[in-house]
């Protein structure tokens, strides 16, 4: 348990870092910047998803033991991988949207607000960061990068505090921080 416990609160502490690089990209007017963070945070936060609730059938128990074990619900905003896999498999969702799209318009990682386009189907919005909620949208989807940010800053502290305790029960001393 310590292992995987401690895999949860580094893969939270990346999505925790890649928001606060996504918030800096933003202020600093850095498009790639703003982007590269998001599929990070994305990443790290599918990967706690993982962890949470394992993709593969044979192993469903552990990911319930490690939810028990930090408290957290399976209607937790971490739980969905859809935009995680929505980055990861980009390559796929454009080859959909090639053949999919009626106007063939295509807005890619834009930062803007909702309507700040007119005329261009949602279907044919990928990637987009709203810069005033923090939103993301992908062809239609929302992502609430706040939402999960705080679940994930829970998660962090809930982790952070279990393993010093599992290091004290297995007999080793507490790490200084």
């Amino acid at each position: 348990m310590l292992v995987f416990v401690s895999e949860v609160e580094i893969q939270c502490e990346f999505a925790l870092r890649a928001m606060n690089q996504l918030r800096r990209a933003l202020a600093a007017q850095d498009r790639r910047g703003v982007f590269f963070s998001a599929q990070a945070f994305l990443g790290a936060a599918g990967n706690v998803s993982k962890l949470l609730w394992p993709p593969s059938p044979g192993i469903p128990k552990r990911g319930e033991e490690i939810r028990q074990c930090l408290g957290v619900l399976d209607s937790s905003p971490v739980a969905p991988r859809t935009f995680r896999n929505h980055f990861e498999h980009f390559d796929e969702r454009l080859e959909q949207w090639a053949v999919t799209s009626k106007r063939r318009n295509l807005v890619d990682s834009s930062i803007l607000p909702p309507g700040a386009i007119v005329g261009i189907e949602p279907e044919d919005f990928m990637r987009n960061l709203d810069p005033t909620t923090l939103s993301l949208t992908f062809r239609g989807d929302k992502y609430e990068l706040t939402l999960v940010e705080a679940a994930l800053t829970q998660i962090h502290q809930t982790a952070q505090a279990k393993r010093y305790e599992l290091l004290v029960q297995g007999g080793l001393p507490k790490p200084r921080s």
